[in-house]
């Protein structure tokens, strides 16, 4: 049985100042200001470290449709699928969460009311003097009983939240498709995600996305294979396994009003970024992506991108967002 956490005061603030878009990169500001009372909310005790690898084993294969849906289908025994064992629970106004900037469903940053249950695991990794611990939120809504739709891993230190990244989640949307994330972590603490669409394609396995914790405790990307890389959605330079230098994305853009922007009418952009191992740095051009799209299909022609009118420009330093400042008229 769960022993619920009724008098410990727990507020789990990760507001990073950059509102850059979530979508648009995988990195975020440094300058996360964070308050926990109540140092033994992360438990480390040395019982309940874990042995890597852990996670889904399988996650780097292509495999047929049945193979994936018997890892995760039985959503309700997610702990005994990882292990995990969520024995602290929280009440759902004192968390505040963000979402990875590199996911493509877009999330409320506050813990609604049909999540009632986020729950803390005593199962923890260690790794470079850090603790990772791992909290799940629970939806109450869809079934009887609640299952976990989003497990976040975070990175400790010396019982203070440093940073955070959503590795798992099973999501249920409209006319039955669901989205799924999957995560490994192997030996060498290298985070594996994979999502997986059911819908009317009817599956789609994307990419695998990796990440690294740094030594100073936030998660950045990683690559196995360094030099010039390239694909449909970014392009630029990976110097020991980050990205480093001048790079051009193509992401969705959720954090530009569109009514306050009506001239911004596609939600994707043309970004122009600068990275310093794995880090933001310097200055950041955020354009309109202008793009054609396929009348059948709806998929943007790859070949037809160009850069528009430039949105904002953003100035960063180490990591952390100094200055942003907006030029598209409204």
């Amino acid at each position: 049985m769960l022993n619920k956490v009724n008098d410990t005061f727990i507020l789990l603030l990760f507001m990073l100042l950059s509102n850059y878009c979530k979508a648009q990169t995988e990195n975020k500001s440094l300058n996360i200001p964070v308050f926990v009372k109540g140092s033994t909310f992360f438990n480390a005790d040395k019982k309940n470290c874990i042995a890597l690898p852990f996670g889904y084993s399988n996650i780097s294969k292509q495999l047929p449709v049945d193979s994936i849906l018997s890892a995760i289908q039985d959503h309700r025994g997610l702990e005994n699928l990882y292990a995990l064992k969520f024995e602290q629970l929280l009440k759902n106004n004192l968390v505040v969460l963000p979402e990875a900037y590199d996911v493509s469903f877009p999330f409320e940053q506050a813990i609604g009311k049909e999540y009632n249950q986020i729950g803390i695991a005593s199962n923890f990794i260690r790794y470079r003097g850090y603790s990772l611990h791992f909290l799940a939120v629970y939806n109450a809504v869809r079934y009887n009983e609640p299952f976990v739709e989003k497990i976040y891993l975070i990175s400790v230190k010396n019982g203070n939240p440093v940073d955070v990244k959503r590795i798992y989640l099973y999501h249920e949307g409209e006319m039955g498709f669901t989205n799924y994330t999957l995560f490994y972590i192997d030996k060498n603490f290298i985070i594996s995600l994979r999502d997986y669409e059911f819908n009317e394609n009817p599956f789609r396995q994307k990419p695998v996305y990796q990440f690294q914790l740094l030594r100073n405790g936030v998660f950045v990307r990683y690559y196995a294979q360094n030099g010039l890389y390239k694909t449909d959605e970014e392009q630029g330079s990976i110097k020991n396994h980050h990205k480093d230098g001048n790079w051009i994305e193509f992401k969705a853009n959720r954090y530009v009003d569109l009514q306050e922007y009506p001239s911004f009418t596609d939600s994707y952009t043309y970004l122009e970024a600068r990275y310093k191992g794995g880090l933001p740095d310097g200055k950041w051009k955020c354009y309109k992506l202008l793009q054609e799209y396929n009348e059948e299909t709806g998929e943007p022609i790859i070949n037809t991108r160009k850069r528009g009118p430039l949105v904002y420009t953003e100035l960063y330093k180490n990591g952390v967002l100094e200055k942003r400042e907006y030029v598209l008229d409204k």
